[in-house]
């Protein structure tokens, strides 16, 4: 169902937002608030304090026309002082095609940011270190294995095999690299 959603808190304060598929939206909002991960800091704060809020669709309508919709909600509530939203219009990224440079910045602020993790690749035998990559999607595209593989591997610190290779996260092996380099000067 596509529409226009809200969720209110006990304490009266509450959300607008829009959604393609509406339960899915409440269901994504419920997860991010409870791994402490919501981007809104004050539904975050909400959800910490009066737990889980109480969801309601206000208004069904075509996907072209949610921003507009959503745009006049938040319009109509932006001064009331229980609204939690922080953007003062309506916008959803589904269906916009990201230009070269935009994606290029957003890459670069991951890795940057930390959210993208250099791995390195060893051999079966972990006995060659065969190279590094960036991240693991940068990895898995290099071998061209299917997604997760490379996570997989990096996650069980290598015991699981990715075809021929084994892959652990740059961070780890740093870790235990430095390890090896300190005892080899005792």
């Amino acid at each position: 169902m596509i529409g226009i959603y809200k969720f209110t808190f006990s304490n009266g304060h509450y959300y607008i937002g829009q959604g393609i598929n509406l339960k899915r939206r409440e269901l994504q909002h419920i997860r991010e608030m409870n791994k402490q991960r919501h981007t809104n800091k004050r539904v975050q704060n909400c959800f910490n304090k009066y737990g889980l809020p109480l969801f309601e669709i206000l208004e069904e309508c075509d996907r072209e026309d949610l921003n507009n919709i959503e745009t006049k909600y938040i319009s109509d509530n932006i001064l009331n002082d229980n609204f939690c939203n922080i953007c003062t219009e309506g916008r959803s990224r589904k269906g916009v095609k990201a230009s070269e440079e935009t994606k290029f910045l957003i890459k670069n602020y991951q890795y940057a940011s930390g959210k993208n993790k250099p791995v390195y690749m060893y051999s079966r035998d972990e006995m060659f270190l065969l190279g590094k990559f960036r991240s693991i999607r940068e990895a898995e595209q290099y071998i061209g294995c299917s997604p997760k593989s490379v996570q997989n591997s990096c996650k069980s610190n290598g015991h699981y095999n990715v075809d021929k290779y084994k892959f652990r996260y740059a961070s780890h092996a740093d870790v235990l690299l430095n390890s090896v380099k300190q005892i080899v000067k005792l």
